[in-house]
Formats: C-alpha cells, sequence, structure tokens
C-alpha cells in the first residue's frame, strides 16, 4: 500500500518538472558572404567550392551566396547584417621577372569587408600556391580543381585570419555625440600641412579586371589608386583601384567595378 503514494509523487514530479527545451533553431546570419570567381579561375576553381572555402574563412555562421558586387548599405539594414563580404578569386598573373614554378597554379583570394554599422571598407588580399600539378592537371585542372586548390586554399588562409569583431562598432555619429565637448573640436595645429607628392603610375599589361603598373613611387598592398587619364594624357571619368600585390618593380592592382583600363592609362595614388 505504500507503493501507491510513492508512485503518485512520482507522476506529480514527472508533470510539474519544466519540459526539455530542444536545440535552438540558428537566428538570422549576421555576416553575408558574397562570392565571386573570376573568369581566368572558373576552370580551375568552381563557384561551389569557393563559396564554401570563403563561408568557411569567414565564419561566425555566415550565410553566402554569389554575387559580383559588396552589397550596399540599403543591403545591410534590409538584411539586419553587422558585416557584408565580397570574396572574389582570380588566377595571379605572372609577372615579368618573377621566379615561379611551373607545375604549380598562382591565385589572389581578395576580401572586401562593409562594416553596415560604420559603412566603412575595409580589403585583405592573399596569394595562394596551389600543389604541385600532374601532368593531367596541367592538361585539364578543371577535372581536378578540388585537389588542385582546396588544400591550399585552406591551409593559406589559416595563416591569414580575417578578424572580424564580436560586435559590430557603434555608429560615427553615436561616437561623436558622445565624446566630451572639449573633444568635440580638435585644437588648431600650427605647424604647417604638407601633402606628399602624388605617385604616378602607367598601366603596363591588362588582364581583366588585374593591370600590371609600372611606378615611380612606392605603394603598399591595399592601397587605393585612381585609374584618371589614357595614355596620352586626355583625363576620363576617374576610377578606383587597388593594390593586391607588389613585385620587385612591378605592381598588381585589381580594378573595382566594372570598368576598362588600357594599357598607358595614368595611375595616380588616392589623397
Amino acid at each position: 500500500m505504500r507503493l501507491v503514494p510513492v508512485m503518485l509523487t512520482g507522476l506529480v514530479l514527472v508533470a510539474l518538472a519544466p519540459a526539455v527545451a530542444g536545440p535552438r533553431p540558428p537566428g538570422p546570419a549576421t555576416v553575408l558572404v558574397i562570392a565571386d570567381v573570376g573568369e581566368n579561375a572558373r576552370r580551375s576553381m568552381p563557384a561551389a567550392l569557393w563559396r564554401k572555402l570563403a563561408t568557411d574563412y569567414v565564419g561566425r555562421s555566415a550565410a553566402a551566396e554569389d554575387g559580383t558586387a559588396l552589397p550596399d548599405d540599403a543591403r545591410c539594414r534590409t538584411a539586419h547584417l553587422q558585416y557584408a563580404v565580397f570574396a572574389t578569386f582570380d588566377r595571379a598573373m605572372r609577372l615579368p621577372g618573377l621566379a615561379q614554378d611551373t607545375d604549380r597554379a598562382y591565385g589572389i583570394a581578395r576580401f572586401t569587408v562593409r562594416n553596415c554599422a560604420t559603412g566603412a571598407v575595409t580589403s585583405k588580399t592573399v596569394r595562394v600556391e596551389s600543389e604541385p600539378l600532374s601532368a593531367v592537371d596541367l592538361r585539364d585542372d578543371e577535372l581536378t580543381a578540388p585537389q588542385t586548390w582546396e588544400r591550399a586554399v585552406r591551409a593559406t588562409l589559416a595563416r591569414e585570419p580575417l578578424l572580424l569583431p564580436r560586435d559590430a562598432a557603434a555608429p560615427v555619429t553615436a561616437i561623436a555625440s558622445a565624446a566630451p565637448a572639449s573633444l568635440a573640436t580638435p585644437a588648431p595645429d600650427a605647424s604647417p600641412i604638407t601633402v606628399a607628392p602624388v605617385v604616378v603610375a602607367r598601366v603596363l599589361r591588362v588582364d581583366g579586371d588585374l593591370v600590371i603598373l609600372t611606378t615611380s613611387g612606392p605603394l603598399t598592398v591595399n592601397e587605393l589608386l585612381h585609374d584618371v587619364a589614357d595614355g596620352a594624357g586626355k583625363l576620363h571619368a576617374p576610377f578606383d583601384l587597388v593594390v593586391v600585390e607588389l613585385a620587385g618593380k612591378y605592381v598588381v592592382a585589381h580594378i573595382i567595378g566594372d570598368h576598362v583600363a588600357r594599357v598607358g592609362d595614368r595611375i595616380e595614388a588616392a589623397p
């Protein structure tokens, strides 16, 4: 007879116990990766493979899709993003006088990042060297693209992490409004302002959206440039390029947007 109360007590405890929560569905992604493979790399890097590699590299449970441009501020707002990333992969150009193994393929991975809170845009460029290619790979690298690139890309990107803060930074306007009045306006500087001379370069060679430049001054990777005139010095609507590689006296730059550079174009460094 004592078993009945015990059993009833057990049933009451089970009934009153809170239900065990099941796994939560993943929340909406706050980072969007737009992946694109350049025309000169599509035979050796399938779009699906690059999309996967780029998404794994960015991390943070990022969502990914194919596209050809960095999402703008409007897309950031409607998708409630913290960051938008435009990830591109291209075959690297063979530069004059630069030693490269004939049994390897060379690629350039670029990651352009928009901070959706501040609107700031930054970029990171990583040069990738493939695993040694077999005779079959050299005849038709499309058949063994995963073996050609996947392992090499993953290993290289692991050494070059793309660091995104855990939370998006506060908008610049909010930071400015919160600053003390004494810091709102910087004290005037009596020292004379010096302006660095404009570095002028010329387009030596064009390969799709990549150009090789000869330059008369020092440039740095990720530096922004402007194509402002043709070889005869005739001005045209300027468009932007970004330096992606330095190789001795040559500079490789990537054309930003849907523009066409021509041999001889005059290039100026951004102020």
